[in-house]
């Protein structure tokens, strides 16, 4: 019996993940607005049924959304978890500047602001948030060493001064911006650097 369930449990697995490829292509092209259920129901090419069989609620589609992007598309999970990845600050700002830019960051934000407000979306995403800070900080911890007695500040002052300096740019390009990296990993080296002896 249970060899019998195993092909029907990898179709619904199939399915779950095409629908959140669809929701996600959706988010990426055409916004939150945009990203209704019939859309995603028709790039993924199933019926109205099998969709809310899988996620009953829009919110929890786009929740799904979050998790799959978290679990296969930030990476900075990667490149922690791989033991030839780079490590020092300069990598990690790379790779927290390139992680911005991302098409999976440009989903999360439309989320994000739709969230802002609507109450059952915020709801859905909260934990889900909390699980990207979470894998993001833990991420970058391991690429610096987690006995850097300041690694969890310099990390958040990263995160921070990074996405603001993205954000600031997001509707037009604005010069400059390499520079305010620049400087920061300048910033970085110094603030990392263990305290001089007076």
């Amino acid at each position: 019996m249970p060899t019998a369930r195993r092909p029907q449990q990898r179709r619904s697995v199939a399915t779950r993940e095409r629908l959140l490829e669809a929701a996600y292509e959706s988010l990426l092209e055409g916004g939150y607005g945009a990203a209704t259920v019939g859309d995603v129901q028709q790039r993924a090419g199933v019926a109205r049924g099998t969709l809310l069989h899988h996620f009953p609620t829009r919110d929890l589609l786009m929740a799904g959304v979050v998790e799959d992007v978290v679990e296969r598309r930030l990476k900075l999970s990667a490149a922690a978890d791989d033991a030839s990845a780079p490590a020092g600050w300069n990598d990690v700002v790379d790779l927290v500047w390139t992680e911005l830019r991302s098409p999976a960051f440009a989903v999360l934000l439309e989320l994000w602001v739709a969230a802002r407000t609507d109450d059952d979306l915020r709801e859905s995403l909260v934990p889900m948030q909390e699980r990207i800070y979470d894998t993001v900080h833990r991420s970058v911890i391991r690429l610096v060493g987690p006995s850097h007695p300041r690694a969890p500040i310099l990390v958040q002052f990263t995160i921070n001064l990074l996405t603001g300096a993205h954000l600031a740019g997001i509707l037009r390009s604005r010069s400059g911006t390499s520079s305010v990296v620049e400087a920061w990993k300048h910033a970085l080296r110094e603030l990392a650097a263990p305290p001089r002896r007076s």
